[in-house]
């Protein structure tokens, strides 16, 4: 009667662990190219060029470093569970907020050479 016990215990447990695995995949598989939902595509349009281009500066720095630290989760057993979990949401959204800071030095011609 033991014996069995454990059994269905050890298939109940699998059965948890996978159904657990499936949502987190679904998870990763949706994504929001664009950021709509994180970041508003208008942030950026008040402000002035230096705010904008530092704004920028620091979420692609920020990207970066998300960047780097998804691939070192990914790296090593069971990772991705870590990164999906601690980093991927802070990653869109911190691309969402670089495309929108771009969006907006682009607007604005913050990138133009100066003519002299």
């Amino acid at each position: 009667m033991a014996a069995a016990h454990v059994k269905i215990t050890r298939s109940f447990a699998h059965l948890a662990a996978a159904a657990a695995l499936v949502g987190l995949c679904g998870c990763g598989a949706v994504s929001d190219p664009a950021g709509f939902s994180i970041a508003t595509q208008d942030r950026y349009d008040f402000m002035t060029c230096p705010e904008i281009i530092g704004a920028r500066n620091n979420n692609n720095a920020r990207v970066k470093q998300l960047t780097d630290l998804v691939e070192k989760a990914d790296s090593s057993p069971g990772g991705f569970i870590v990164s999906a979990t601690a980093y991927r949401s802070e990653l869109v959204q911190a691309r969402a907020l670089a495309q929108a800071a771009d969006r907006a030095a682009r607007m604005h011609n913050c990138d133009a050479p100066k003519k002299p």
